[in-house]
């Protein structure tokens, strides 16, 4: 709270007395109290002292909008917060404005535009490391909820049968083994429900390329990669956005937080 008093003297020499009382918080809002000029017929000993009170929030003096500018200012911070987060040191904003996304991914990472995604990226130093956006079909699906998808374990069961399918070999003496490590739901700081999945993945073959039985491919059998996945799913626009991270699960637990920070950056929304 800061009152200012100002005297001052009109061109004709009646004295006149205004007060100014603002008060600065979120709006401003000033009243101006004006005396009226002396009676000139009154005696010199005995000024009017009668005042009419305006309300007249319009009426911003100088001096009164330069005291209450720092006030403004400081506030100002505070309502751009929310428009605009910038990455963390070391990552990008990708954001798709037409579909209506939007995640944070490594900014050595490299595009890819063939690969039939709506977006991909992959890391040009480790080719075990990529990440990419699958937004369903808007004639084709009508999602509401990411709960359409049933609870955050049963989405999860789904996703790792998909993993293990995508990665099927035919080889011989190739096995593929699976697991969901975590699966919860997330309400994000847009107010939309995710679903945090985490799968893992191993790979095993056999050395012995010459093997005819069970028992010699087993007798062979060697880890050729382990890996970690990231999945985020939500829903926006009645469709299915899934995005996803894959990394070797040695460099996962090497930084694990890093790589689940840029999984909680994905963001959908209506557009």
């Amino acid at each position: 709270m800061l009152a200012t008093s100002i005297t001052q003297r009109s061109p004709v020499g009646s004295r006149l007395n205004r007060e100014i009382s603002s008060t600065c918080r979120f709006n401003c809002s000033i009243v101006v109290v004006a005396a009226h000029p002396s009676n000139k017929n009154a005696p010199k000993s005995s000024p009017s002292r009668n005042t009419t009170t305006h309300a007249a929030p319009w009426a911003f003096s100088r001096r009164a909008l330069l005291v209450a500018a720092p006030s403004l200012l400081a506030l100002a911070p505070a309502f751009r917060a929310g428009a605009f987060t910038p990455p963390p040191p070391g990552l990008r904003l990708h954001q798709d404005k037409l579909d209506g996304y939007s995640f944070f991914y490594p900014e050595d990472w490299l595009p890819v535009t063939t690969s039939g995604n709506d977006v991909f990226f992959r890391n040009p130093f480790n080719a075990e490391e990529n990440l990419f956006v699958d937004v369903s079909s808007p004639s084709s699906s009508k999602f509401e909820s990411v709960t359409d998808l049933g609870s955050p374990e049963t989405a999860a069961i789904k996703n790792l049968d998909q993993f293990l399918g995508e990665f099927m070999s035919t080889r011989l003496g190739v096995k593929r083994e699976g697991e969901v490590v975590s699966a919860v739901a997330r309400t994000g700081d847009d107010g939309l429900q995710y679903y945090d999945i985490q799968t893992r993945v191993k790979s095993y073959a056999s050395r012995n390329q010459l093997a005819v039985t069970q028992t010699e491919i087993d007798q062979g059998i060697e880890l050729e990669w382990d890996r970690r996945f990231l999945t985020v799913l939500g829903v926006a626009n009645k469709r299915l956005y899934s995005w996803r991270l894959q990394t070797s699960n040695k460099v996962f637990e090497k930084d694990p937080e890093r790589l689940l920070s840029v999984a909680r950056s994905f963001k959908c929304k209506e557009v």
